[in-house]
């Protein structure tokens, strides 16, 4: 039976312990959450006036790389927008930017302004370029939403995943105590003999280095069908959004995948007598007489 335990969440951080799911079904949820949940992230620009030190290509990119917040209630589903089922225009944001020095001046992330306040940037103050009186910076910057498999610029969190620490006190030992060093709020020694805190508060490679210092004294392996699972997100999403799309798009394609592989199966009588056809007429006159055709314009000209 799958269960889940929630071992710490803040806004943008999740950790949690999954226990009775097989380590593919793990992967597969981190791959989803990587590279499938969509975001937006600005994919087009249009300079309008650019005086400043920096050339057009070099503020696209930096402007490409700044983390805009994204509302996926507020947009199609991914699919809709990579299969032209909709306006394409509703699967973008527009954002100005409109900044004219009148002093020595750093324009930030705060200076693009969304047509909608729900995409702004997710950090006001990222530098993309300095000012010097005088100079102009004005343009308009569309964000698309897209996947992290396209472009690290639609990656919306960090996701991993590691076998669930399973520790075994065995007896005591003197080398116990450097141990307690190594993971001070996971293990404690009482008259010698190792106990066992919070086997969470360790790495697992430090666990086994504590294996090898406390000389037998414990023993360490993994549970095969358990996993501690962290979420960090680039704060786009909200830690539930980000959660429930990612179950959204593993499911859909667990849905999907039926349908593909009857699809795959189907035997195809027409590309099979399209290669008997080109056998019969001999691939090679074909190729032999356009060669010919070429030779005979080029002396002509």
């Amino acid at each position: 039976m799958v269960s889940i335990k929630l071992v710490e969440r803040r806004d943008d951080f999740v950790k949690f312990v999954i226990d009775g799911v097989k380590p593919s079904l793990v992967n597969a949820l981190r791959r989803t959450l990587i590279s499938e949940v969509p975001i937006v992230a600005i994919d087009n620009v249009i300079i309008l006036d650019n005086t400043s030190v920096l050339y057009d290509e070099v503020i696209a990119h930096r402007l490409a790389m700044v983390p805009l917040r994204t509302n996926l209630e507020k947009m199609p589903k991914i699919e809709e927008c990579e299969d032209e089922l909709v306006d394409p225009s509703l699967c973008q944001i527009r954002y100005q930017l409109n900044v004219e020095a009148k002093k020595p001046v750093t324009v930030y992330s705060k200076d693009l302004i969304p047509d909608d306040p729900d995409f702004s940037p997710v950090h006001p103050d990222i530098p993309i370029v300095k000012l010097d009186e005088g100079q102009v910076l004005s343009l308009e910057a569309y964000a698309k939403l897209g996947r992290g498999r396209t472009h690290a610029k639609w990656q919306p969190c960090l996701a991993s995943y590691g076998y669930y620490p399973r520790i075994t006190v065995r007896g005591g030992s003197d080398d116990c105590g450097k141990c307690v060093e190594i993971c001070p709020d996971a293990i404690a020694v009482e008259d010698g003999k190792p106990r066992i805190l919070d086997p969470l508060k360790c790495t697992f490679d430090k666990w086994k280095t504590c294996e090898e210092v406390c000389g037998g004294a414990i023993r360490v392996e993994w549970d095969e069908e358990k996993y501690v699972f962290w979420i960090e997100s680039f704060g786009n999403l909200d830690m539930n959004s980000l959660i429930n799309e990612a179950f959204r798009i593993l499911r859909r394609k667990a849905e999907m995948l039926p349908r593909y592989i009857e699809e795959a199966s189907k035997p195809r009588p027409e590309s099979i007598s399209s290669l008997e056809g080109v056998e019969e007429t001999g691939a090679g006159e074909v190729m032999e007489e356009g060669l010919g055709e070429e030779m005979e314009e080029e002396l002509e000209e």
